[in-house]
């Protein structure tokens, strides 16, 4: 059977909590600590090269921090690492109890797209299996937009082409 889409094994901070099917309606995958409204709002250049350049310094740092407050008053900050297999679809993960098919789970993890970002993605088990002590949970993505989604599948090409160098330099 062939996958439709590209699975990569990952150790990345990760949450997984089980929420009821009633809850799971509500929920839409989205981000945490993205960059903010105000940097859409264009800057005009004066008239003084190395003022712009400090000006331009200044609001990516002010972006970054905002960003990292965000994601720390979320939680996302004391997340534990975890292997997990990854792919734009769905995620492979160990858990301490076994989830059945047709339960839901929230999924807090960061991924390092151009900056370390915190998402909240929901899923809907479709297997499980008890290794050692503890279960490999298989879950496919529900309701992720599709900016999500090509946030994830760029993630997943940036570490697959990581592999590649790693590769290479043996």
């Amino acid at each position: 059977m062939e996958r439709e889409a590209v699975r990569i094994d990952v150790v990345i901070p990760l949450e997984v909590q089980k929420i009821s099917a009633k809850e799971i309606k509500n929920k839409i995958a989205r981000i945490v600590g993205d960059v903010p409204l105000f940097s859409y709002i264009p800057l005009k250049d004066t008239m003084d090269e190395a003022l712009n350049s400090w000006l331009k310094l200044i609001n990516a740092k002010l972006d970054y921090l905002i960003n990292l407050f965000t994601r720390e008053k979320e939680g996302f900050n004391a997340l534990p690492y975890q292997k997990v297999n990854i792919s734009e679809k769905g995620i492979r993960f160990p858990f301490n109890e076994p989830l059945k098919p047709g339960e839901y789970v929230e999924i807090k993890v960061v991924l390092d797209v151009y900056q370390p970002l915190g998402f909240y993605l929901y899923g809907e088990v479709v297997r499980y299996e008890k290794k050692d002590n503890k279960y490999e949970v298989a879950v496919k993505f529900i309701n992720m937009p599709k900016d999500i989604q090509e946030k994830l599948s760029f993630f997943i090409l940036l570490k697959e082409r990581e592999l590649i160098r790693e590769m290479r330099s043996k």
